[in-house]
């Protein structure tokens, strides 16, 4: 009784782990794990943050002296791009309200009164810098 049990089991177990491997491949989720499994260091993280936004956050990180402090506008609160842009800009310090520098990313001509552009990076970025001292 015990034997067929477990064959029976066995057998399931086999089946579905067979079905996973084959099922449909969803979003080019298979695609991407090869690409992950391929790059190392760096592109593995410009890969998963995306290429554009990775470049100008490393372009920011250039940018930004060390011991000031930033803020990113024009993400979602808590969306993972905010979240990956923090990552990346480590160990630079992030901070909110009226911080040295805010970050300005793809999303239109945002206007932050207080603060004037220090740096671009082409069309989709800029780096603001406050214009009235503390």
């Amino acid at each position: 009784m015990k034997k067929n049990f477990f064959k029976i089991v066995f057998s399931v177990w086999i089946v579905l782990w067979l079905f996973f491997l084959v099922r449909e491949d969803k979003d080019g989720q298979y695609r991407t794990l090869g690409e992950l499994y391929r790059l190392k260091g760096e592109g593995r993280t410009r890969h998963v943050v995306g290429g554009d936004l990775y470049d100008f956050l490393r372009f920011c990180r250039a940018e930004i002296p060390e011991g000031s402090t930033y803020e990113i506008v024009g993400f979602d609160e808590y969306s993972i791009d905010k979240v990956r842009a923090r990552y990346v800009l480590w160990p630079l310090k992030a901070g909110e309200g009226r911080t040295v520098f805010k970050i300005v990313y793809g999303s239109g001509d945002i206007d932050v009164p207080g603060y004037g552009t220090f740096r671009r990076y082409g069309e989709k970025g800029r780096l603001l810098v406050n214009t009235i001292t503390p």
